[in-house]
């Protein structure tokens, strides 16, 4: 009977050891995923920012034209294209971030058009 109570005793110290490593390995893991999602979040913000602020100075009349800038606005654009679509993988700790980076693409995207439109009237 004692050799049973002390096997026990061990197994239970054993179990509770390998749930304590677990369980703080889990939180490590946790809390590194959760820096890469915002690290993520604050990249994709950023590029949008650097796209918006390239394709607002393409309009001033001073370099409008310009075949470095139109170069480097299609650049950033077919860059943020494709980071777009690892914006789903890494939102998951802003639920609404998709719903947030949808509208402000939409509304920049219909900003362009409008740009884009002026432009080929003034033409």
């Amino acid at each position: 009977m004692n050799e049973w109570i002390i096997g026990i005793t061990i197994l239970l110290g054993f179990s509770l050891i390998l749930n304590v490593f677990l369980v703080s390995y889990i939180r490590r893991e946790i809390v590194r995923v959760f820096i890469i999602s915002e690290t993520a979040s604050e990249i994709f913000t950023r590029l949008d920012s650097f796209h918006e602020h390239l394709n607002s100075t393409h309009e001033i009349p001073t370099f409008y034209g310009d075949e470095i800038l139109s170069g480097l606005l299609e650049h950033a654009k077919s860059l943020s294209d494709y980071l777009s679509q690892y914006r789903e993988i890494h939102s998951f700790t802003q639920p609404d971030l998709i719903e947030q980076l949808e509208i402000a693409s939409s509304e920049l995207q219909e900003k362009y058009e409008q740009q884009k439109t002026q432009a080929e009237e003034k033409e």
